[in-house]
């Protein structure tokens, strides 16, 4: 069941939308560290169960720039 998610959570989305699409343009270690930044803000949101199935996007997507940051 999914149920309305908080303006803040989208509002956190769509900074994350935001940052990804500058990190493809002007890739750099701090930018990805930002980047892993907002997904643990989303990651630890109180709305995130009432999205779908977004958690374990999240997490997958934490995962590829935990790389980034360490490569």
């Amino acid at each position: 069941m999914c149920l309305k998610v908080s303006s803040e959570f989208k509002q956190l989305e769509n900074w994350l939308n935001i940052l990804i699409a500058t990190y493809g343009e002007h890739p750099t270690r701090g930018l990805a560290k930002i980047i892993n930044y907002y997904l643990n803000r989303l990651l630890h949101h109180n709305d995130i169960h009432f999205d779908g199935d977004k958690r374990c996007d999240y997490l997958s997507m934490q995962k590829y720039w935990l790389w980034q940051i360490k490569n």
